[in-house]
């Protein structure tokens, strides 16, 4: 029996984000729960499970960006008996999401981030548990096993399942599409959100996952892939890329907007090259579903060409 179910939260779009539901002896853990305007999916797996609210024991976030932990607090009052775990550095703004709030609305605008994430509150400090690196956690008949995986975040962890044999990875294990989605090769690349993406620690955490022996990952955006090793080989790529394009920028002398332009074109460019090498099947539609992230990437890369700026004149 498959105790893992993936839960499309219909953010921007279709398989755009997930979700995960895990069933484990009549209890219920949910790890990522996207937005506000996610939460009735995961109640609508939830229920499809046979399962009520009342059984969602644990509500797990790999790291605290909102389109993975923004629909906690609605998702708790929900799930009476549920519980957050979390990196300690994510603990806090799950508690207090004040300045996270401020942070996402001084970039998308009061408008557009009502529509994104809708109304986010605090949980109640009694109700978040921070996870240690390595720590286990005894659950029916699988152990959960923390660990953090820095690069994309620096509130990140992922969560090794021995039930499965699988890893929840976030956005550790990077972004992509695969057989699930639609036909052909899968692929996966990498994704530099602001404001703290390191590529040595990228990869560090790409090792980190395969050196659990997992035979599965279930990533953030979209789904599972089996192909580890040709995964991360992929990734590992795609971070080269996007590194060499942060050390042009900062050594550009562009600056501002401009910068990111600068950066955006190039994020384009590289993500096409790294589509064609990965062989995918459906160029066109790939290429489209990671417009959006293309945009991230380039903001997170324009970000950190500034900071090497920085501390190169500090």
């Amino acid at each position: 029996m498959d105790t893992v179910t993936t839960i499309d939260c219909q953010y921007q779009g279709p398989r755009q984000a997930a979700s995960y539901l895990i069933v484990e002896g009549g209890r219920a853990a949910f790890v990522d729960n996207n937005t506000v305007h996610a939460v009735p999916h995961l109640l609508a797996a939830l229920a499809a499970q046979g399962l009520a609210p009342a059984q969602v024991e644990y509500a797990i976030i790999t790291h605290v960006h909102l389109d993975h932990a923004g629909g906690t607090a609605a998702l708790l009052e929900a799930c009476p008996n549920a519980t957050v775990l979390a990196h300690p550095k994510a603990a806090r703004h799950i508690i207090d999401p004040g300045r996270l709030v401020a942070g996402a609305k001084a970039v998308y605008g009061e408008a557009e981030f009502r529509r994104l994430y809708g109304e986010i509150g605090g949980v109640d400090a009694g109700r978040v548990r921070v996870m240690e690196d390595g720590e286990e956690l005894s659950w029916g008949a699988r152990r959960l096993r923390f660990f953090y995986t820095l690069g994309h975040a620096k509130h990140h962890f992922c969560v090794h399942d021995t039930k499965t044999n699988a890893v929840f990875t976030g956005d550790a294990f990077g972004i992509g599409r695969g057989a699930e989605v639609r036909g052909g090769p899968p692929f996966l690349a990498c994704i530099c959100t602001p404001p703290d993406f390191d590529a040595a620690q990228t990869k560090a955490s790409l090792d980190l996952i395969l050196a659990t022996g997992a035979t599965r990952v279930f990533i953030g955006h979209y789904g599972s892939f089996n192909r580890l090793e040709e995964g991360a080989a992929q990734i590992r790529a795609s971070v080269d890329q996007m590194a060499a394009i942060s050390e042009e920028a900062a050594a550009s002398g562009v600056a501002g907007e401009d910068l990111e332009a600068f950066c955006a074109a190039r994020v384009s460019e590289a993500m096409d090259e790294h589509l064609r090498r990965c062989g995918v099947a459906d160029f066109e539609g790939d290429r489209h579903w990671l417009e959006r992230h293309a945009g991230l990437n380039a903001i997170g890369l324009a970000y950190a060409a500034q900071q090497r700026r920085n501390m190169a004149n500090a």
